[in-house]
């Protein structure tokens, strides 16, 4: 596995948003208000109510590890261009809910495909050999998932939940499309937005918990937090890690800097028209989310891709072209295992919002200028209206 980048920045408390945060919970609403999801777990015994045969995928034990999972708490799966991720607490009810429901936000999610029952022996056999380049991991077609280096951070969420899986007869799993597919060498940006980390469904000592870890994290002070990265070097045919834990060590200057790596090119130049489409997805994005008064989303995600290997590269590095579109990009929302329905119709809270606001601020600030120092403004111009009580934020030189 490659080793992750760390970065020396120092990490910075924010008392404020950690009192602010605690008068989030005090003043939390009343059960009523919120539909709140079953406990998190793999969902081995779905409400049958949920259940249709429609959305049943006929059994193929031809899986294989997903190469290209950047985050996340259990493994994700790969076959023909779908992968496959266990049902946790309310996912599946969202994904349903939005294409009749919200028909205008599926677009910006990835495309539900129905659901699939598996034994734990379908699932495809641990590596043995992590650092082998030339692991068989089953027989798939793409290019993206014939790359010759793989992303351990889902083998690493196999280890570790992997009893959890055994000890289940039968496990349930969404099936979504694959985002990369239509890269040849997918750059993978993962953030997780908003101020608030915590579920409607968290016991007290756990939201204690997650309000001291997001207390010295930059989810407190941006609505923000890198949860994974991989960016592609075509010059040696590597990917560079971070993950979440990276994530939590960053402070705000080390956090844009993260983000400036994601969209700087090998020879240093800033992949500016990329920036600008990914600007535009988001704005539409923030507008669909913010007329919905259905759900509030905690914990939730941005995954940003984007092609990481030009036209020349794959043809002299792979023989062929995928991809032949440097600036493709792809912007989806994901993660919806905190997804609240929101009953009295209060729509998304203002720190949700804070982090769409501040993501956007810092894409435009990388358009406009490369230098050191670079001003967070919350909302500015078409997110004032949105976020109109996002707080001003300002990264003063380190």
């Amino acid at each position: 596995m490659a080793t992750p980048m760390r970065e020396n920045e120092s990490k910075q408390t924010t008392d404020s948003c950690s009192s602010s945060m605690s008068l989030t919970v005090s003043s939390q609403p009343k059960k009523k208000s919120l539909k709140r999801p079953s406990e998190l777990e793999i969902d081995t015994s779905f409400d049958a109510a949920m259940h249709t045969d429609d959305d049943e995928s006929p059994e193929n034990d031809k899986f294989a590890f997903y190469r290209h999972q950047v985050a996340g708490h259990y493994p994700i799966f790969w076959n023909a261009g779908v992968i496959c991720k266990p049902i946790q607490k309310n996912e599946l009810e969202f994904y349903r809910h939005i294409q009749t429901h919200l028909p205008t936000l599926v677009e910006f999610v990835p495309r539900y495909l129905g659901v699939k029952t598996m034994t734990y022996g379908q699932l495809p056999p641990t590596p043995t050999e992590q650092k082998d380049s030339r692991m068989d991991f089953g027989n798939q077609k793409s290019q993206t998932a014939e790359f010759n280096r793989f992303n351990q951070w889902g083998l690493r969420c196999h280890n570790k939940k992997k009893q959890d899986l055994k000890k289940s007869s039968n496990i349930r799993y969404i099936e979504l499309e694959d985002l990369t597919l239509p890269f040849s060498r997918p750059n993978i940006l993962d953030l997780k937005i908003g101020t608030r980390v915590y579920g409607v469904n968290d016991d007290p000592q756990k939201i204690k918990r997650k309000i001291e870890k997001s207390a010295s994290t930059t989810s407190c002070s941006l609505g923000l937090r890198l949860c994974g990265m991989q960016v592609y070097n075509p010059v040696d045919d590597t990917y560079t890690f971070r993950d979440k834990f990276d994530g939590r060590n960053l402070d705000e200057k080390g956090f844009v800097n993260s983000i400036k790596q994601f969209f700087t090119c090998i020879d240093g130049q800033l992949r500016l028209t990329v920036i600008e489409r990914l600007i535009e997805r988001i704005l539409k994005l923030v507008s669909v989310v913010s007329e919905q008064k259905s759900f509030q989303f905690f914990s939730s995600s941005l995954l940003f891709i984007c092609e990481g290997c030009g036209p020349k590269d794959q043809k002299r590095l792979f023989g062929t072209v995928k991809n032949d579109n440097l600036q493709r990009v792809d912007l989806r929302f994901i993660d919806f295992a905190q997804a609240a329905r929101d009953t009295e119709e209060k729509g998304v809270d203002k720190g949700f919002l804070k982090g769409l606001g501040n993501i956007v601020t810092i894409l435009r600030n990388l358009l406009a200028s490369n230098a050191e120092d670079i001003r967070i403004h919350g909302a500015e111009s078409s997110l004032e209206n949105i976020a109109e009580a996002a707080s001003v934020t300002t990264l003063n030189k380190k």
